[in-house]
């Protein structure tokens, strides 16, 4: 089966969305991890404090410390696309932070005051830039979500640390469990039957048109002993920092995706989306110059990344 691809017929406001010349990133390799020698002592998430969770630091405020799964790793993919996301076991062998919300159109705005960001793409209906301070950001690529999380002294989070984040050590179907179902309005933002393909960006999804406030469906919170992790669910997509590629069967740890691809891999369904795409193995993509209304991200801060992002093509 083939992935979901971020597309006209998923969301609104497909124009052209390239606002960078640049052309899509080279090859820096496939599936990376960082040397075992560099890795700390990986824990128990039943044994770890809420300060030790993040490998030993406090989380800034409004982030949430995420463990290390422990030796065992956890199984990441569950088959619900085919070949593209076989279940396999992953160690992640580092806590880090995750923020606690999806990024604000507030939190966005001090970086572009700042001269650092670049503006998101204005024109669209459904844009949620300057005008809802407290809706996450949309209408950003993957550079500019990169960008605004490098000025907070952060990062995007990579698949693997996405998926931890929001299934936890049982593996839930949805962040708050694996019952009850997506209720409209009460644990997610979306549409029960997605919206139609004639018209992706019209009047739908459980709070009307659009994104919602962040923390608008408290019950369908990820809870871990550091905070809770809210809009894990629906609301808008969240960028990753790994290159779009089907899994493999194999063990790994600390996995990076780098490819010569233009597609990132993104997480979380939004608002326009039905249920299956708000589960937590649910796996999406989108090429890393969209620029859409039902895509935005959240930052990660913890070790740096492995492997430098590709660089472009000359």
């Amino acid at each position: 089966m083939r992935p979901i691809w971020i597309s006209c017929l998923l969301v609104v406001g497909c124009r052209p969305a390239v606002t960078d010349d640049r052309p899509p990133p080279a090859a820096s390799g496939g599936v990376t991890a960082a040397p075992p020698s560099a890795a700390p002592p990986a824990a128990s998430p039943s044994a770890a404090s809420p300060d030790s969770e993040a490998g030993g630091a406090s989380c800034p405020p409004g982030m949430v410390a995420i463990p290390p799964t422990g030796p065992g790793g956890f199984e990441m993919g569950a088959g619900l696309r085919g070949e593209s996301d076989k279940p396999h076991r992953v160690v992640l062998t580092r806590g880090y932070c995750l923020d606690a919300t999806e990024v604000t159109v507030a939190a966005y705005r001090a970086c572009v005051e700042a001269s650092v960001c670049k503006l998101p793409y204005l024109e669209d209906r459904f844009a949620t830039y300057p005008r809802l301070p407290d809706h996450p950001v949309n209408m950003v690529n993957w550079e500019k979500a990169r960008a605004y999380c490098a000025w907070a002294d952060k990062r995007l989070p990579t698949e693997a640390e996405w998926e931890w984040a929001a299934a936890g050590p049982e593996g839930s179907r949805w962040p708050w469990g694996d019952r009850p179902d997506p209720a409209c309005g009460e644990n997610a933002d979306f549409t029960p039957l997605g919206a139609p393909k004639s018209n992706p960006g019209g009047d739908v999804g459980c709070l009307g048109g659009g994104t919602s406030p962040v923390g608008a469906t408290p019950r369908g919170d990820r809870g871990w002993p550091g905070g809770r992790l809210h809009d894990l669910a629906g609301n808008v997509w969240e960028w990753t920092e790994d290159s779009y590629a089907p899994y493999g069967a194999e063990a790994v740890t600390d996995p990076l995706v780098r490819l010569e691809s233009a597609n990132h891999a993104i997480r979380g369904g939004g608002w326009n989306r039905p249920p299956r795409a708000l589960q937590t193995k649910f796996r999406g993509a989108a090429v890393y110059t969209y620029q859409v209304p039902a895509l935005g991200f959240r930052c990660a801060k913890g070790a740096p990344h492995a492997t430098p992002r590709p660089r472009a093509k000359r």
